[in-house]
């Protein structure tokens, strides 16, 4: 049965790069695991010139896409359309030359204007599923800036903007856990009685890649796109 393929706006799109705004809820590469619709199905659907042609094995397997986005979280995510643009890319991303500005909506009330974590993180020894702060872990700095604090059904919760100087898987989710403040709808990271009551009024991981500035592989000028606010979190 041929999956349906699910429309995402695109915010920007030359001979080079495309720039989505990757909807809540979508796993964006294939796995052996994955059986639902996955980001690269759509890519190689509805955007994407004959990725079989390409000799590259990297590019090839990835479809293009240049980064990771977790599947609950939304937001902005860039896709080369050529094997050199995936390079110049990539070598950006891992010499931390790009910039990346998160949304997230926090479980308290959080009253520091800013804050900065830097803790290590791995692996989690006693759940290789998840990821930890461990003191023999890889280097993470994320710098927080507070939006605003908000009341919800007599609940506390806090607007965040985050900026992860560093690119490590959950990161941002494990550093705001690790800081008594984890991101609201986080079902690996949040106590599941904490859970219960998130997911009465929200029914998402309330994490959202707002910005995301490179140096265009044409131009090379630095450029920023933004994916605007979803609904959930105008509060």
């Amino acid at each position: 049965m041929e999956k349906e393929v699910k429309e995402i706006r695109k915010i920007y799109e030359d001979e080079n790069i495309i720039v989505l705004d990757k909807p809540s809820g979508l796993v964006v590469n294939r796995s052996n695991t994955t059986t639902e619709q996955t980001l690269q199905d759509i890519l190689e659907e509805k955007y994407l010139f004959n990725i079989e042609s390409i000799d590259d094995t990297e590019y090839k397997d990835r479809s293009g896409i240049v980064h990771r986005l977790d599947k609950d979280t939304s937001g902005v995510i860039v896709i080369a359309k050529n094997v050199d643009s995936f390079y110049f890319l990539q070598k950006q991303f891992k010499e931390r030359n790009v910039y990346k500005e998160y949304v997230a909506l926090v479980r308290g009330r959080i009253d520091d204007e800013s804050i900065e974590i830097n803790a290590p993180l791995a692996r989690n020894p006693n759940n290789p599923l998840k990821y930890a702060v461990v003191s023999t872990g890889k280097y993470a700095l994320t710098r927080i800036n507070r939006i605003k604090n908000v009341s919800v059904e007599g609940n506390e919760y806090t607007l965040l903007k985050v900026a992860p100087k560093t690119g490590r898987t959950h990161q941002i989710r494990v550093h705001l856990s690790a800081i008594g403040h984890s991101v609201v709808c986080d079902q690996i990271y949040c106590a599941n009685n904490l859970l219960k009551v998130d997911f009465t009024v929200f029914n998402r991981l309330m994490l959202h890649a707002r910005t995301l500035g490179f140096s265009n592989p044409k131009t090379l000028k630095f450029q920023r796109f933004e994916a605007p606010l979803p609904v959930d979190f105008q509060l």
